[in-house]
């Protein structure tokens, strides 16, 4: 008995410092959620971490003493569809420490690639490493970018690097890739060319910052056309400016190797708009207004498998999307959306005989969109904001959908077509717009990382967060939204009701019995 104190005391000093140090793990600059076979992939990738502590040299967008790691976690998918009772945590299958910091990611498909910077003899060279799946496991390999100019973005396509130089007199190159470039893994091959893209013919003189370009490639009936998207945001001094534009490199009649088909401007003020009780000569005017100024926007897109679906979103709680359309008859026919064609000759009296239909959205509530993804078929579309909040859109045919406000195209098809089966013959040739269907809610204050779309059996939404939870929701069943009115309240709140009405009764008798 004498030797218990002894014994709990040490038992409690070993339990202290026996125990490992907690150390604060940094968080991840990018993730990325994948699917191989009965796993799901969750990539981490730090752009710098320090080789050693207070040892970083530079200023500018390349340092010295910093090296890029992409860590792939991978957990049994069982677990996220409930097949599985498992409660098996993440196992690590990689761990890539990389000669130089990383700058971009980009991914298309399962597929994404990492662009990171070296220094070697006093020149900078660019490599991208390209993650792709062989034999349902991730394997990789390093190609050096011909150029030591700067590369400010990267875009993964499915036979090509799409990259944009700063400077540079043209707006991007093209990359082809070699053949048989998923074979013999873990090597490193240089690819010493590239393509031109456009020259660089419009300059935001009154931009105070310019950010880097968006690139995507798009969809094409005509084999040898690359067709591109190019998504520019400069800030200005009183409001950030997204251009939008659309260029082909298919040669035309007059000579002309790219070509600019479309180009639309989206404009938003830096600022919030003030209440009138934050008057000028307040203590607090100054600190109100920083807070009132609106962050850089997140420019990210998602586009389907088969290329001919493109959304992203813009400044503030707006959105795009652009559809592929090959049946141009019934805009031809429309003054107003005619001049948005794409016209093969100067007269415009020859178009091109497709085209990319644009439409714009905002949210309901004023939050940034923070990222975006597509399902496969593109028929449905996640989007979540800065508040943790993910807006589930879908577009299915055979979907019954609400009343809508119609499109400026919709409402001069009824003027046009008033005949009830031509309506139905020429609007069932216009892309089906986006639905809202669900808006999922945090159940935590962790933000959202990742979103993607499983099927197989089940329709699942994935969503990862930055601390490694990752939350899947079914939505192949879900519940049918109940109308608002009077009537379902009392039926949801039925026993609420009952018990007010007997506390009001019993007021009322109280008060008779008072004044009787």
């Amino acid at each position: 008995m004498q030797w218990r104190p002894l014994i709990l005391l040490f038992s409690g000093i070993a339990t202290i410092y026996i125990q490992p140090l907690h150390t604060i793990q940094p968080k991840a600059d990018t993730t990325i959620l994948t699917a191989v076979d009965e796993y799901v992939y969750f990539t981490l990738i730090y752009y710098q971490i320090s080789e050693k502590p207070r040892h970083i040299i530079g200023t500018e967008k390349l340092k010295l003493g910093v090296r890029g790691v992409v860590r792939q976690l991978r957990k049994p998918i069982s677990i996220l569809t409930g097949k599985s009772e498992s409660e098996q945590d993440w196992s690590e299958v990689r761990f890539d420490t990389l000669d130089g910091q990383i700058s971009c990611v980009s991914q298309r498909g399962q597929d994404y690639v990492v662009l990171y910077h070296v220094i070697r003899n006093d020149t900078v060279i660019h490599y991208a490493r390209l993650y792709y799946t062989r034999k349902n496991k991730f394997e990789y390999k390093d190609i050096q970018l011909p150029g030591s100019t700067w590369i400010n973005s990267i875009s993964l396509q499915d036979n090509s690097f799409i990259i944009s130089r700063d400077p540079d007199q043209y707006q991007f190159q093209v990359i082809p890739f070699p053949l048989n470039i998923k074979t013999s893994p873990e090597t490193r091959i240089i690819i010493d060319s590239s393509e031109a893209g456009k020259l660089i013919d419009r300059v935001y003189h009154n931009a105070v910052e310019q950010y880097p370009v968006l690139l995507s490639k798009l969809y094409s009936s005509f084999s040898d056309n690359y067709r591109l998207l190019i998504h520019n945001l400069y800030k200005t001094e009183s409001e950030f400016s997204a251009a939008i534009s659309i260029v082909d490199n298919v040669t035309l009649a007059d000579g002309s190797y790219w070509r600019e088909w479309a180009y639309t401007e989206d404009n938003h003020t830096i600022y919030y708009d003030e209440s009138m009780d934050n008057v000028g000569f307040a203590d607090n005017t100054i600190k109100d207004r920083l807070n009132n100024i609106r962050k850089r926007p997140k420019i990210v897109l998602a586009l389907s498998l088969d290329t001919k679906t493109i959304v992203f979103p813009s400044v503030s709680n707006r959105f795009f999307s652009f559809d592929f359309m090959d049946k141009i008859d019934i805009l031809q026919k429309m003054e107003t959306e005619k001049k948005f064609l794409y016209p093969i000759d100067s007269n415009k009296t020859s178009y091109l005989p497709e085209y990319y239909y644009q439409r714009r959205y905002d949210l309901e509530t004023d939050s940034e969109i923070v990222g975006i993804q597509l399902d496969d078929d593109a028929t449905m579309m996640a989007l979540w904001t800065e508040h943790n909040h993910v807006y589930i859109y879908s577009r299915k045919v055979n979907e019954t959908t609400v009343k809508i406000e119609k499109t400026r195209m919709q409402e001069w098809v009824d003027l046009l077509f008033p005949d009830e089966e031509e309506h139905h013959v020429y609007r069932e040739h216009l892309p089906i717009p986006w639905k809202l269907t669900m808006v999922i809610t945090p159940s935590t204050f962790t933000s959202i990382e990742h979103v993607r779309f499983y099927k197989d059996n089940l329709f699942l939404l994935v969503v990862a967060l930055n601390n490694g939870h990752i939350y899947s929701y079914r939505l192949d069943q879900t519940e049918k939204q109940k109308p608002v009115n009077f009537i379902t309240f009392i039926n949801d709140k039925w026993d609420m009701l009952i018990a007010m009405c007997v506390i009001i009764s019993i007021f009322v008798y109280n008060e008779f019995q008072h004044f009787a």
